[in-house]
């Protein structure tokens, strides 16, 4: 059944792949999502991967994923007819989140100024590589981009190599996430003051955020974190995150102080299989903290690569199933490093009920595998997944039912290329 928690809202979604997840959740929350596509559809129904490496208007898994849920109509904002029957969509609108270059739709009459004339309760949110004031306003950015201004390529990637951008591409995904918070936070002082307002943001900003405790390293340490593939940096030292098992790979931090306990019972376990060093057995993990306050000395660096040694050696023994499972038993901080067939297996994601399949119209129709609410809500449970729509799906429902257009009005924006 559909969610009620946005029921009676209605957003515009106007951008690309800068904010494709903030309609997502909004769809997702119940609010009537129209995705305004130009008359050749979004770049994002062009980006690969492609259903049965087709590409095609309707098989990029990018829009099969981002798009599911929204409605769509066709609209030409380069014509004075489509630009008019944006203004009047704004009218029935509560949000608007769009990704255009920083001054466009001011340029065509359709910035935040013009359309809150039109509709003073619209909360119009603009996703920008750089925000929309200062020198590197008018930038243009690709994912790479954003990642290496934001500052965390800098830390992926190994040690003297060069550095390395964050897998599939997100940095839009991170921005439309804070679009939908933001435009939400928005709306809060909306219901009491019936005014809407101008969200701008900073993607660069946003990639920012992801650098979390390394923003304070100038500050405490007088020095930047550097790459170090998986180890984790430490004063004097560097400190493994992954480790080799029989089948795969193990990330956990050997560590004491608020880890101690998880630290204390794997190495009980390690001294019942033969693999724990005697000062191993006697060390008290709960002040052992080498190189994160001060300097390691010479002996915590001996120790640090013995214990990662012997764990190592340890965890060869076994699968990721069987150390995983046994870290369970005795809550010890690990996890495997899980490959995607790995997620699509996961049995808390299953018990979750969190991958639903979804019927889709497409090579004469198809069960698909979608990704689930992002939260569960007891009283008022998120919208499941619809399928995304065609390209301009929706333009009869929208243009004549919502707006009152005819059939020969429809007729016309076509032949004028206005949808």
């Amino acid at each position: 059944m559909p969610c009620e928690l946005l029921k009676d809202f209605r957003m515009l979604d106007l951008s690309d792949e800068k904010g494709a997840v903030c309609g997502k959740i909004f769809a997702d929350m119940g609010a009537d999502v129209i995705k305004v596509e130009p008359p050749g559809g979004c770049s994002t129904r062009r980006i690969p991967p492609f259903l049965h490496d087709r590409p095609g208007a309707d098989t990029s898994l990018y829009f099969l994923a981002y798009q599911a849920g929204k409605r769509s109509v066709t609209l030409n904002l380069e014509n004075a007819d489509g630009r008019r029957l944006l203004a009047e969509l704004a009218r029935t609108a509560d949000f608007l989140v769009e990704s255009h270059p920083v001054g466009y739709l001011e340029s065509i009459g359709l910035g935040y100024q013009a359309l809150a004339a039109v509709n003073p309760r619209l909360i119009y949110t603009s996703i920008t590589p750089f925000g929309d004031r200062g020198p590197a306003r008018g930038y243009r950015a690709a994912d790479i981009t954003i990642w290496a201004a934001g500052g965390n390529m800098y830390l992926m990637g190994e040690e003297g190599r060069p550095p390395l951008q964050v897998s599939a591409p997100q940095a839009g995904l991170h921005a439309g996430a804070e679009a939908a918070a933001a435009s939400m936070i928005a709306h809060y002082p909306r219901q009491s003051s019936g005014r809407g307002q101008h969200i701008v943001v900073d993607m660069q900003a946003c990639i920012v955020w992801t650098l979390m405790n390394a923003q304070a390293f100038p500050i405490l340490h007088g020095g930047s974190m550097r790459r170090n593939g998986v180890f984790s940096g430490a004063l004097r030292l560097k400190r493994k995150m992954v480790f080799r098992c029989a089948d795969g790979h193990i990330s956990m931090l050997l560590t004491g102080g608020t880890a101690a306990a998880s630290v204390k019972a794997l190495v009980q376990w390690m001294d019942e299989k033969g693999f724990a060093a005697p000062w191993m057995r006697q060390q008290n993990w709960s002040v052992w903290a080498p190189g994160v306050i001060s300097p390691a000395s010479d002996y915590e660096i001996e120790q640090v690569h013995d214990i990662e040694d012997r764990v190592e050696r340890f965890f060869m023994t076994m699968t990721r199933r069987e150390i995983y499972a046994e870290g369970l038993k005795r809550r010890i901080l690990l996890s495997p490093v899980n490959t995607v067939a790995d997620i699509a297996a996961d049995e808390q994601l299953k018990a979750r009920q969190f991958f639903v399949p979804v019927h889709h119209e497409i090579d004469g129709g198809m069960d698909l595998i979608f990704p689930g609410a992002f939260a569960k809500l007891s009283a008022t449970p998120l919208a499941p997944p619809t399928p995304p729509p065609r390209l301009g799906e929706h333009n009869e429902a929208v243009y004549r039912g919502m707006l009152g257009l005819s059939a020969q009005d429809l007729t016309m924006l076509r032949a004028t290329n206005a949808i």
